[in-house]
Order: C-alpha cells, then structure tokens, then sequence
C-alpha cells in the first residue's frame, strides 16, 4: 500500500477549509478526522482514501505522515498556524491560505463530509475518547500499526455499512 500524499494533502485542506471556523480545530481534531474519513471508507468501498499508516499510541491514534505533510503545506505557504487558546489549551490552529479546487468522487465526498458534520464540534479530547472505543483502536497493542480490516468489527455506534 503506497502513501497517497496527493489525495491525504487534499483531505486536509478540504477539512480545514469547511471547519476554518470552528475553534477547536488543531491538530488532534484534524488526525481524528483522517482516521475516521479512511477507516469508514475502508469500511465501505474496501480501500483506504490515502493509505495512512496509524498507530496506537497512549493518547489515541498517531498517523505516521501527518507533521511531514503538515510542514510541507506550510513551507509551500498552503497553510500558515497560529498558537492559540482553547479553554484551558494551547491549540496549533490551522488556516488555509487559498482554497484549492477538489476534485473528490461522490463517494469520496459522502465519507468526508459525514465525518465533518458528525465529529468536527466535539473537542480534542472527546475525540480521543470516542477514537478509543473503536474496534480498530481497540484491537491492537501499543505502538502497533492499526489493521484497516478490523473496521469490520466494528459496533452499531461505529459502522457505517447503515448510511
């Protein structure tokens, strides 16, 4: 499975781009949402959007090209990001500086703009909560890469073989 940095660069700015508003949005929301539009998608149509490599870590999920792809956005000045507060946190706060045209497939769209509205709003660490309880999280140790066909264990609050 090669990394699709293309469509994963695409993702990420499609994200910020519908979520610029929101104040919770930093890094953590941003990873979440990755592993969410991949692994529901996966789920669905059997292949992940980008091929991300996510491992499980203490706080939740770490997906292995996220601070390299978000670097190179900004050192391209994709995006810019700002230290700021958010309740009782410093966030880094993501901005996009030009919206670029997406050329997603309807199928693609559907998975990423359900993820958006179901999870954008909550915060970081209701995120990382909720993340925990998934089944591909769920079944595999620390440190370990997550395993995209464990989706298919996944319970009713989870699946989303019912959209």
């Amino acid at each position: 499975m090669d990394f699709k940095k293309e469509k994963y660069i695409k993702i990420i700015l499609y994200i910020i781009s519908r979520c610029t508003h929101k104040e919770n949005l930093g890094k953590t929301v941003i990873s979440v949402l990755l592993y969410f539009i991949d692994f529901n998608y996966y789920e669905l149509y059997g292949e992940s959007l980008t091929n991300e490599i996510y491992s499980k870590s203490r706080i939740g999920i770490v997906p292995k090209h996220f601070n390299e792809v978000m670097n190179h956005l900004i050192r391209s000045h994709n995006l810019y990001y700002r230290q700021e507060v958010y309740y009782y946190y410093l966030i880094k706060r993501y901005y996009i500086r030009q919206i670029p045209l997406f050329n997603f497939t309807q199928e693609e769209l559907e998975i990423i703009d359900n993820v958006i509205y179901e999870l954008s709003d909550f915060s970081a660490t209701e995120l990382l909560i909720y993340q925990r309880g998934d089944m591909p999280y769920k079944l595999v140790n620390l440190d370990e890469e997550l395993d995209y066909n464990h989706v298919f264990y996944r319970d009713e609050l989870y699946s989303v073989r019912n959209y």
